[in-house]
């Protein structure tokens, strides 16, 4: 077994930081250390769809597998009456799509794929997937890098940048001030670190595993808010 970190151990850190997460905004929204630490997951799960389109036997199946996880993972929030968005397996979606698409039209030029690319995060933001625009282009971005962390830390710093200037001008062009209202994101480049030792394995397969934490660990963080409160 090599040194470092596999796919499976990132997994699980992964939902850690999740689960850490989730519980500061559903429990402690006022201890802001939750969501910073919070903040290392998504870079992780979109680092895990790109290396996960690269080892598929079906990306199709792959690509269902996440939209119905999409849809039926949403019904909590929909029982327990939070309305935020579209939840991360949207985002996940569409970011494979995007992954797919770039790769299909990478050989009919430069121009193309960037706009298919475009296209696809624009619909996620549109209806509101978690993290949007954003979350498809950080899945891509980590995808091209295919592995190099050089070219990572570059392609992620610059995706940030590009994010804190889109929220500053739209802000200052619709309300007269510039405001970077998700400057918290900023925490998310910790995670390349640890995305830096993954070494290419697989590790332990619990896939079903995985999917089904999602739901279920909101639905007992719901159940704990509605007896507290």
């Amino acid at each position: 077994m090599k040194r470092g970190i596999n796919s499976f151990q990132l997994k699980i850190i992964a939902i850690i930081l999740m689960a850490i997460d989730h519980t500061g905004a559903i429990l402690f929204p006022h201890i802001l250390a939750y969501r910073i630490i919070g903040r290392l997951a998504f870079p992780i799960f979109a680092f895990l769809i790109s290396e996960g389109y690269r080892h598929t036997r079906s990306v199709k199946r792959y690509m269902l597998r996440l939209a119905v996880c999409a849809v039926l993972f949403q019904v909590p929030d929909w029982f327990f009456g939070v309305h935020y968005g579209l939840n991360i397996f949207a985002t996940l979606f569409f970011g494979l799509c995007a992954i797919l698409a770039f790769d299909k039209l990478k050989d009919h030029g430069v121009v193309l794929p960037w706009i298919a690319a475009f296209a696809i995060a624009i619909i996620a933001e549109s209806i509101g997937s978690d993290y949007g625009a954003y979350g498809v282009f950080l899945i891509l971005t980590l995808y091209l890098s295919s592995g190099n962390i050089s070219k990572m830390i570059i392609g992620v710093a610059v995706l940030h940048a590009a994010y804190a200037a889109y929220e500053l001008i739209s802000s200052y062009i619709s309300n007269g001030v510039a405001v970077f209202s998700h400057y918290l994101q900023i925490y998310s480049l910790l995670s390349l670190p640890i995305i830096a030792l993954y070494n290419n394995e697989r590790g332990r397969k619990m896939k079903y595993f995985f999917y089904l934490f999602y739901p279920l660990h909101l639905i007992v963080l719901y159940i704990i808010d509605m007896l507290i409160s």
